[in-house]
């Protein structure tokens, strides 16, 4: 067959409407007739629907922007426009389709719960979003961050050094900077967590100003807080021991949870999820880490104490320190410390001289 008889077949192919319709078109030569047939093409039911209004309908119905989120919960101005900046790139990327109210509300971040889009195969999403940077507190974030690498957007450390630098200064880009890395922290944290088999809710994403998680709770109840809850003795012990095999995994992945109370603590159908880790700390880089670690056990065994647990919890953080090998006056890069703080001066001086002499 010429090139210019196959451009003519293709050509009245173009033009049936019908493709099954071959029956004057002309035989292509050594290719059998059976395989030049081609089964017929079933036409529209309703040919309306393939129109142009039709696609453009169906088009306008399945929009994603942003421009076109709206949600159930009855945000007040500022915090309406809070919600669509934060929570707008999620309604965008089919993580969510509506957020219907707020579960917890904070200082330092709301936590919302969200309906989720059918392509996550869950039911809710809940969403903690942290407050505008203008109005975060940094003042006493320093006792946190001692130690642990300062992270971007995407989870990493930075290296650059105007980065670095800028977060050193403060500046209004070095703020922004402490706040994605304060938000990014918390969020490695519960993915490694996660991972390890913690009572912790499922990290989906992190983005902009806000992360998503394992929405836990009811349809029209949230889990409440351990606070809330009086437990009979029986619970109380098996929960008790949940909560210490929970930070014994966090110890053997390099956390301490830094806040850990009975107000960080869900309670749904007896079982128990921790939350909130932007404050999350190494046991082997804050010098603070013991002292913090033991406040953490302390205020866990206050609460399990009110309800029947006999518990000692100055023991309990001892043996679980010493168990993971880690040293109760930890050696102190010289970095972290201040030369312009007397208590640090102290400290190198005792560290660096312990015999006083020199």
């Amino acid at each position: 067959m010429t090139e210019k008889s196959i451009n003519q077949y293709y050509d009245r192919l173009n033009e049936i409407e019908n493709i099954g319709d071959l029956g004057d078109l002309p035989y292509i030569k050594n290719l059998p007739r059976k395989d030049q047939r081609i089964p017929p093409r079933k036409k529209s039911a309703n040919k309306s629907e393939t129109s142009r209004e039709y696609i453009l309908a169906e088009l306008a119905e399945q929009s994603d922007d942003v421009s076109t989120f709206e949600f159930t919960y009855k945000a007040a101005r500022h915090e309406h426009g809070w919600l669509i900046d934060s929570l707008g790139g999620f309604y965008e990327q089919h993580w969510i389709d509506d957020v219907l109210r707020m579960i917890k509300g904070g200082k330092e971040a709301s936590v919302y719960q969200c309906s989720a889009n059918q392509s996550t195969l869950e039911d809710f999403i809940a969403a903690k979003v942290y407050r505008p940077r203008r109005f975060r507190n940094l003042k006493n974030d320093h006792l946190y961050r001692e130690g642990r690498a300062r992270l971007d957007s995407e989870g990493a450390a930075i290296l650059d050094h105007g980065t670095l630098n800028a977060m050193d200064q403060r500046t209004e880009y070095g703020l922004r900077m402490m706040h994605t890395s304060w938000m990014q922290h918390e969020f490695q944290t519960m993915k490694l967590l996660h991972a390890a088999g913690a009572d912790v809710p499922v990290p989906y994403a992190c983005d902009n100003n806000a992360i998503l998680m394992s929405y836990i709770g009811g349809v029209a109840l949230a889990a409440p807080t351990m606070n809330q809850i009086d437990l009979d003795l029986d619970e109380s012990t098996h929960l008790f021991r949940r909560v210490i095999e929970n930070v014994d995994i966090m110890l053997a992945n390099d956390r301490i949870h830094g806040d850990l109370s009975a107000y960080n603590i869900l309670y749904w159908d007896g079982e128990i999820t921790i939350i909130d880790f932007p404050q999350a700390i190494s046991p082997e880089e804050n010098r603070s880490a013991y002292a913090i670690f033991e406040r953490d056990l302390t205020r866990i065994c206050e609460y399990f104490a009110r309800q029947g647990v006999d518990v000692k919890p100055r023991s309990i953080a001892a043996d679980m320190w010493t168990s993971h090998r880690h040293r109760f006056s930890p050696d102190v890069h010289p970095g972290l410390l201040d030369d312009q703080d007397v208590d640090d001066l102290a400290y190198w001086k005792s560290i660096s001289n312990p015999d006083g002499r020199g």
